[in-house]
């Protein structure tokens, strides 16, 4: 049974050649032209990601509710905008989409984003562990999810766990280009990168130096169960 992927769009023509290259790269695909239907055919299906239209009624909220889904299972969330969208781009991110493309975008990057994430990989630092390829991460062998931009945050973090960045540095390597972002906007996301990490108790594994930025703690201070976990 091939995986499916559904496709929440009014826009025909983004429906049909995006069903066509799914179809070659070996999934089934959902076409959902109506927000009403996008969750119910995500759940139902069984869903291993979701293309959305920011032209759709609700598209936010609807890309909240699958969300609420990836407790069950993974599923990649990619949107796409209408160029000077930001703030909704910005929205869609927050709401939990993995990647948020402006039109016009070229099919073959809708489909890389879709289904083909980075190269298979594991970043493992204290007792943070990350498999890049699955954009899954574990505390001390306990999974935990973790929205677009936290993930990105944390995975720049364990790419160079020796370094502390300023905010514009970690602006420019966690948001998508071309969009404007506060760098105080960074304080808010590292709270709830810090949250997530610490929810079960654990010590915090973010490093703050006042007037320069974050980074990651020692690893010897997080592997505080003498293990680095695992799957």
């Amino acid at each position: 049974m091939r995986p499916t992927i559904v496709i929440g769009s009014g826009d025909g023509d983004l429906c049909f050649l995006a069903r066509y290259l799914l179809d070659q790269a070996g999934f089934e695909t959902n076409l959902q032209p109506e927000a009403d239907g996008i969750v119910v055919a995500v759940r139902r299906e069984r869903a291993s990601a979701l293309l959305i239209d920011g032209r759709l009624p609700d598209a936010i909220l609807t890309c909240e509710k699958v969300c609420d889904l990836r407790s069950q299972r993974q599923i990649v969330i990619v949107a796409l905008v209408d160029p000077g969208a930001n703030a909704q781009g910005l929205a869609f991110l927050n709401a939990g989409a993995d990647e948020v493309f402006t039109r016009p975008v070229p099919p073959t990057q809708l489909l890389r984003a879709l289904v083909a994430p980075l190269a298979s990989r594991r970043l493992i630092h204290g007792d943070l562990e990350m498999d890049v390829s699955a954009r899954r991460v574990w505390r001390a062998s306990m999974p935990l999810y973790l929205p677009r931009i936290e993930f990105a945050i944390l995975h720049h973090f364990l790419l160079n766990p020796d370094t502390v960045f300023d905010r514009r540095t970690i602006v420019r390597n966690c948001w998508p280009n071309g969009v404007f972002v506060d760098p105080k906007t960074v304080n808010v996301h590292i709270g709830r990168l810090r949250k997530r990490l610490q929810a079960r108790g654990a010590p915090d594994p973010i490093r703050s130096v006042r007037g320069i930025g974050y980074g990651l703690q020692a690893a010897d201070l997080l592997d505080v169960e003498g293990g680095r976990g695992g799957v």
